[in-house]
């Protein structure tokens, strides 16, 4: 498994066609740290496309410039968002209400369920 790790996100290579991006719990995420992320996801990926399993347990904050720089990741086919608690519910549908990727988007808490539907909707 390889990995690119920065102070708030951390980028990690699944499987074939899917990657994971964690963003580090208690953290404010900034334009910055999504441009960083889109850059080692394309790093690890070649540029190629695929799912992304986007982690957000715990996490602080995600300013609407990061969101952006999410969205317009090209490269992505479909995001699985993964989170666990209320807070990271509302944060979740605070990036399901943005402009996100042409691709499918949907919100778990189970991670096995994250990665079958992202197996399934990637292909």
């Amino acid at each position: 498994m390889t990995s690119i790790t920065e102070a708030n996100v951390c980028v990690v290579r699944v499987r074939q066609g899917i990657s994971r991006i964690t963003l580090r719990p208690s953290a404010r995420i900034t334009e910055e740290d999504g441009v960083r992320t889109r850059e080692q996801l394309l790093a690890l990926t070649g540029g190629s496309r695929g799912g992304v399993l986007l982690e957000i347990t715990g996490v602080g904050s995600v300013s609407r410039e990061a969101i952006g720089v999410y969205s317009s990741a090209v490269t992505v086919s479909a995001f699985a968002i993964l989170g666990s608690t209320p807070v990271d519910r509302v944060i979740a549908h605070g990036l399901l209400g943005l402009p996100l990727p042409a691709c499918p988007s949907a919100y778990f808490t189970d991670e096995d369920e994250a990665l079958n539907w992202l197996q399934t909707v990637s292909e």
